[in-house]
């Protein structure tokens, strides 16, 4: 049986969608042998590779109260908070109100930074929840090999983790600038991984003969008048033309064998209200996934195959 890698990228809210692709690979029956992912792709990739099915993780999204709709006592309680920010943000800046919002739809895993200079949110509340959730602690105790790509802020490079605690490697890949807080570790300051490689397959493709990259960096509408972007729609626009940028380079060295892009248009980094709308946007693509593993797996041996194996002999000697 051919060995499966599989690449889950980065991109926030949009990331949800991965789940559509693990509940496939569940359905035909295929396990990756290993798994590299950035961001909202680690966080999906480490419960995968804990164990959980597809399902069973979009079981766990469901207790997360992202729907517009909530008790009124809940709600209450955002109103509050809400009243707060909103007082402070007045002060600062007047674009935080439809970031807040977009937030308060996930209050039970965000923690508002007031008078941190360095972010929005502190983290603390999310790694509470992946403590709650993940089944491991460790990448020891994954039943599938994962790579997580972070960023070394002053060395300006790529950190891939593989062995160690697992959560503070989860939270250090997800640091998306201005939102999260770094995290320190190992004595390095480390922010979000799509700064240097958002759609990490290169760094698995050695160790399968398929690999799978699912890029969720989405696309956006153009708008007919041309508009000037507020503070923050130009920060993580900017923050994803980066991502973008690197992708577009990395594929003209190497391809990985299956390449997914949904379309997921419009959809913003913090949009997590719109979860089973982004769920449901991807069918398609699915569709598309599932065909391309049915054509990969039933290809014999070919002539790459036994170029790279020539090559791998080769470099052992």
């Amino acid at each position: 049986m051919k060995k499966i890698g599989l690449t889950l990228g980065g991109g926030g809210a949009r990331g949800i969608c991965h789940i559509e692709f693990l509940k496939i690979l569940d359905e035909m029956n295929l396990k990756p042998s290993i798994i590299s992912g950035t961001s909202i792709g680690a966080i999906i990739g480490a419960f995968y590779a804990s164990g959980l099915s597809g399902k069973e993780i979009n079981d766990i999204l469901d207790t997360i109260d992202i729907s517009n709709k909530r008790p009124a006592e809940v709600a209450h309680l955002s109103n509050k908070e809400g009243n707060k920010l909103e007082k402070f943000v007045d002060e600062v800046v007047i674009d935080l109100k439809e970031y807040y919002r977009k937030l308060e739809n996930i209050h039970k895993i965000i923690d508002i930074s007031f008078f941190k200079n360095s972010s929005f949110l502190h983290g603390k509340r999310i790694e509470k929840f992946f403590e709650e959730n993940l089944p491991v602690r460790t990448f020891e105790e994954l039943k599938i090999p994962l790579r997580i790509v972070a960023t070394d802020y002053w060395e300006q490079k790529q950190v891939v983790f593989n062995s160690g605690d697992l959560i503070p490697a989860i939270r250090a890949s997800m640091s998306i600038p201005a939102v999260f807080e770094p995290v320190i570790l190992d004595d390095m300051v480390l922010i979000d991984g799509g700064i240097t490689n958002n759609l990490p397959y290169d760094i698995i493709q050695d160790e399968c003969d398929i690999t799978i990259a699912i890029d969720v960096s989405g696309n956006l509408s153009i708008p007919e008048k041309i508009k000037v972007p507020n503070l923050f729609e130009n920060i993580m626009n900017s923050f994803e033309i980066l991502q973008d940028s690197v992708i577009k380079y990395q594929m003209k060295i190497k391809t990985p064998d299956i390449y997914i892009k949904p379309e997921l248009k419009d959809v913003g980094i913090l949009d997590f209200h719109k979860a089973y709308e982004i769920l449901g946007s991807v069918k398609y693509d699915v569709r598309i996934l599932k065909e391309e593993l049915i054509s990969h797996l039933s290809k014999k041996t070919g002539l790459r195959d036994i170029r790279d194996n020539i090559k791998g002999k080769i470099k052992n000697r």
